[in-house]
């Protein structure tokens, strides 16, 4: 059966943030217990107005016109403070009464202080929030992804009532003389009692508000003639979606070259502009002399008049670490004086006083900076930005030192020496004893799909290379010999035809094995498994090195809708080499959904995992076979939108049929275990712009999560060396570099762990 197998593109998205068990005194939820229709008689909130410096809705007014009466505000500016968010933030900030609302795709709605860096309160809502909230009469609204509607307390951040939508929303809620107006997919358009909750009317697709026309199309409720004359401003600016807002002469529009720019609106000239390190495709806000801005990576900016820069407020994850003397071996100590710590998760508690059971001041987002003003074990003592003082664990913040654009925690990480493949190297593979590194190398890029032509390998250094094969490998994946001797592959012979290969490394004695897909090499015989499509049926084999016992262990209809020009990932023997693991995804089922299937070597089959997911990779058994981690990957539903989660099944509740209640999830893909089986390294994709991937250990006995590596580079695997002390990191660049498309550069760092 002739086919062509290819490497599908995998794309990420940042829509959405990281949720977290953790709590704090600054937080406050609907209770689990009230039900979603509102209570007869509203909690009382006394009424506080809102004044003309405030700006209490998207793009200030009902007109839309995002002019702010402010004459103080006047560029250059200096940044006043930022505030750090678990997820990118695609809505605007609202202000009112000194304090900024600013929604996030974390779920959370945060209520700061607006002069000063400081959390007042926040509420976290059911779904992501990509809209601005709305202030009215000392009562905050707005609406998430899950088709929800909230009214709270302005000032405690007390749940007042919520609403539900039939249908998504898609623009931000309107206020006007006590009703609160909504539009939804298609063209509903809700009014309600701003101060009951209860729904007034339901007019469709136009209504007037306070003399104003508003339209609604495709759920987005806007003036039928807005006044904020956006079209002028983006062709002045690049690559923009903001709105502007205007005031004292200037305009300020955001843009997707992640900086906020300020045009004179008379010459339309720009006369001042601030880096972040994300799209701002929010409207700005400007209240009181002050400029408020959020951006993608996860950050609310405050701006106000003056040149320069607080110190405090503006220090950046990639100033916060020293890079080590360069040396190939670079001694990972952090400096004696002043040093600053990253925080490494979202909701991070701080305690008053060290120890896990003092109480907690608040919560911190990862890639807060923070000084570090004393360390007693694992625990730091640091600085927050309005110069409080509190108490974080190791597992919530670190110290990093930087070595060729990748951070590692001191803490846990003791040295590190750099490998630096050839040019067009892509998919290592270290061999069973970290000696040797196996890789293919690709130099031709034309053609639609990836292709390499050389498989190649190399020393534990990368110093030394050489090539073992030309060949034709749409499969990236190798298989190592238990002893390390051989390589198994996929390649395309002359006729065009998928075999299984495996190559003497040292004599470059090459066997032509089966016809097959996706090798993998036994951990116990010289023996290989591989799979091969055979008239509707996905057939898993084994074979003998010597071509001896071909025999099916396992055989599966495909039932789905075929994709073409896509690669099989290989099957995983246990440990002890009596099962063996493989993904089906979602080709395989009318349902659309993957499943893990697990076999004894004898063809009967041992268990199946479900999963409501497209695809299933990077299956690995712990040493012990005691677990199976794996990766799934086209996830059905909006959130998360990061579109991998790691996946973690005890096999002892598989034989008691209870798997739901024992798979754990984590984030985000390329697990690896420990040799003895007690940690598993994995990696997670930062939903915030401006960082990439962070890594991880999840130690398996105390269930604890060590933070070890951050990057703005993108991370392609982590992998456990033999001697259970190093890890292995790889980054493979684009193929797009100095406006060239060029081979790809892949390079490697081995970090001992001294934990």
């Amino acid at each position: 059966m002739n086919r062509k197998f290819i490497l599908l593109l995998i794309s990420f998205f940042l829509l959405s943030g990281c949720q977290s068990q953790d709590q704090n005194t600054q937080s406050t939820a609907k209770p689990k217990s009230q039900p979603e229709s509102q209570p007869k008689i509203p909690p009382v909130v006394p009424a506080v107005p809102t004044g003309p410096e405030d700006w209490p809705m998207f793009m200030y007014d009902l007109h839309f016109s995002g002019r702010s009466p402010d004459r103080t505000l006047k560029p250059p500016l200096k940044l006043l403070w930022k505030f750090k968010t678990g997820g990118p933030i695609q809505a605007s900030p609202v202000v009112a009464n000194d304090t900024v609302y600013v929604a996030s795709t974390d779920r959370w709605l945060y209520a700061l202080d607006a002069k000063q860096w400081g959390i007042k309160w926040r509420f976290e809502a059911g779904g992501i929030i990509r809209y601005a909230p709305a202030f009215w009469n000392n009562r905050v609204y707005f609406s998430d992804r899950n088709n929800h509607v909230y009214a709270l307390n302005a000032e405690t951040g007390e749940w007042l009532w919520e609403f539900r939508s039939d249908t998504w929303m898609d623009s931000p809620p309107i206020l006007s003389k006590g009703r609160l107006y909504i539009g939804a997919y298609t063209k509903k358009i809700y009014v309600i009692n701003a101060t009951t909750g209860e729904l007034e009317s339901q007019p469709r697709g136009r209504v007037y508000i306070d003399g104003v026309e508003y339209v609604c199309s495709q759920g987005q409720l806007r003036p039928a003639t807005p006044q904020h004359n956006v079209n002028a401003w983006r062709e002045l600016t690049p690559l923009t979606y903001s709105y502007p807002a205007i005031a004292n002469g200037v305009v300020y529009i955001g843009a997707r070259d992640n900086q906020i720019h300020a045009l004179d609106f008379e010459s339309r000239q720009e006369i001042w502009s601030y880096p972040t390190k994300g799209f701002i495709d929010a409207a700005p806000a400007i209240s009181d002399g002050v400029l408020y801005v959020t951006s993608d990576d996860g950050y609310v900016y405050a701006f106000t008049n003056g040149e320069g820069e607080d110190p405090q407020a503006v220090v950046s994850e990639s100033d916060s670490s020293q890079t080590p003397p360069q040396e190939n071996e670079s001694p990972q100590t952090p400096p004696e004086e002043g040093p600053v710590g990253i925080v490494v998760r979202d909701q991070a508690p701080v305690y008053k006083e060290k120890g896990a059971g003092s109480e907690v001041k608040l919560t911190l987002n990862d890639g807060v900076v923070l000084p570090i003003l004393n360390r007693e074990e694992d625990w730091y003592q640091i600085e927050l930005p309005n110069g409080e003082v509190g108490w974080m664990d190791g597992g919530g913040v670190g110290v990093f030192l930087e070595t060729d654009d990748i951070h590692f925690n001191t803490a846990i990480c003791k040295h590190n020496r750099t490998l630096e493949l050839i040019e067009g190297a892509e998919y290592p593979h270290w061999s069973p004893r970290g000696k040797r590194i196996a890789f293919l190398k690709r130099t031709n890029l034309s053609g639609q799909y990836w292709r390499a032509s050389e498989l190649w390998i190399s020393d534990a250094w990368a110093k030394q290379s050489r090539r073992l094969h030309r060949g034709i490998f749409y499969n990236p994946n190798l298989s190592w010999s238990l002893d390390s001797n051989f390589i198994a592959f996929e390649a395309y012979d002359h006729a065009n035809e998928s075999y299984i290969w495996a190559i003497d490394w040292q004599t470059l004695r090459l066997i032509k094995l089966v016809r097959g897909d996706a090798p993998a090499w036994s951990p116990t015989a010289n023996q290989i498994a591989f799979r091969r499509w055979e008239e509707g049926t996905d057939v898993v084999y084994r074979i003998n090195i010597d071509k001896t016992d071909l025999t099916a262990m396992a055989r599966v209809p495909i039932e789905g809708r075929i994709v073409p020009f896509s690669y099989l990932d290989p099957p995983l023997w246990s440990p002890d080499g009596k099962r063996i693991a493989v993904g089906l995804d979602h080709q395989h089922y009318q349902s659309g959904h993957s499943r893990i299937r697990i076999h004894n070597v004898d063809g009967t089959k041992f268990a199946e995992i479900p999963t409501q997911s497209q695809r299933v990779t990077e299956i690995a058994w712990s040493p012990d076979g005691s677990h199976l981690a794996y990766v799934l990957r086209g996830n059905p539903t909006p959130d998360p939108a990061l579109d991998k989660q790691l996946h973690i099944v005890d096999m002892a509740a598989i034989e008691t049929s209870n798997v739901v209640g024992s798979i754990r999830v984590l984030k985000h893909t390329s697990p690896a275990w420990s040799p003895d089986g007690n940690r598993l390294a994995y990696m997670e994709r930062e939903d915030c712009m401006g960082l990439r991937w962070k890594v991880w250990i999840l130690d398996q006995k105390t269930n604890r999560k060590l933070p070890v590596a951050r990057t703005t580079l993108t991370l392609t695997a982590v992998t456990w060396l033999p001697d259970g002390k190093h890890l292995s990191l790889w980054h493979t660049s684009e193929y797009l570099r100095g406006g060239e498309y060029k081979p790809a550069k892949t390079r490697g760092w081995i970090v001992e762990i001294n934990r």
